[in-house]
């Protein structure tokens, strides 16, 4: 039995012992499981599985490989949306069945990865919302993962970019309620695909924000997810994050020595994540903003 596989499920979906094992089993008899191999009553087990998206089938060391390859692309896919590295991220869509992939979680990671894909490209709003609704209505329907409000993020996202704003608070809003609801969650330690989906819902609700002209509060969820970038060592976010900081400060009006500081932090750290789009989106502003204060 592949219980390195189980560990790895667990901590990948931000469970720790105690919150997998509520309801079904003292944390005692998963830690037994999980450290010396001692196996709990099939019933336990699949119970514990189930809240995993696994089957004990999946446990079996027989598949392990093909598993991690298909996990190992749905990953790279969403780094690659992170860095906005669309061209990557639709290349590796094409390589997953959606057939291959057995577990609820991997297919809600799909149907996500794919609905952000067509939504942040400008391609079919329907085919979004239709990847969307999968984890909203069927796969996790009682709102128990964090697809959920991922899938209310690209919702949002899709709404705002279509201007139909009523539409888009009302998902922004869920999005929003759930980041309070983690506001004093520790993520430091934590897997990273969780803190880095955190950090995503942050950064397009700090967009949404700064989109219905509350730069203020837009300034301030961006300081926040600069904070969990930096205590995580994770610099994906930063080119999008100091660009948006330099749009709000132009905004704002504040001094130009401010905003070509960030404009200047945003071009570095694009360099440095090989953001193409942010980079030329910042070369752009430069030659705006040089042109303005020369005719000043």
């Amino acid at each position: 039995m592949d219980i390195k596989r189980f560990v790895y499920q667990r901590k990948r979906l931000g469970y720790s012992q105690v919150a997998l094992s509520k309801g079904i089993c003292t944390q005692s008899t998963l830690s037994k499981f999980e450290s010396n191999g001692q196996v709990p009553s099939l019933t336990i087990l699949a119970q514990l599985c189930d809240r995993l998206g696994l089957t004990i089938d999946d446990l079996s060391k027989d598949n392990t490989s093909s598993i991690r390859y298909m996990r190992s692309l749905l990953d790279q896919i969403e780094l690659a949306l992170m860095i906005e590295h669309f061209p990557q991220a639709v290349s590796n869509l094409k390589k997953i069945r959606l057939e291959d992939l057995k577990s609820p979680q991997d297919r809600m990671q799909y149907y996500y990865l794919k609905g952000m894909i067509y939504t942040l490209t400008n391609n079919n709003a329907s085919t979004s919302l239709f990847n969307f609704t999968k984890i909203l209505d069927e796969l996790d329907e009682q709102h128990r993962t964090i697809f959920s409000p991922l899938a209310y993020l690209g919702s949002g996202i899709l709404y705002a970019r279509q201007n139909s704003m009523e539409h888009a608070d009302f998902f922004f809003s869920k999005v929003i309620s759930f980041l309070r609801s983690k506001a004093d969650e520790d993520l430091a330690g934590v897997d990273r695909n969780y803190y880095l989906r955190i950090v995503t819902m942050m950064y397009y609700a700090a967009e949404y924000h700064s989109l219905n002209k509350r730069l203020e509060v837009s300034n301030q969820v961006l300081e926040a997810t600069t904070k969990i970038c930096a205590s995580n060592h994770v610099t994906y976010f930063l080119p999008r994050i100091k660009l948006l900081e330099a749009n709000n400060a132009i905004e704002l009006g504040e001094s130009s020595k401010k905003i070509r500081r960030l404009l200047t932090e945003a071009e570095v750290f694009a360099r440095f994540n090989k953001n193409n789009v942010v980079e030329v989106q910042v070369a752009a502003l430069l030659n705006n903003f040089d042109k303005t204060i020369s005719n000043k």
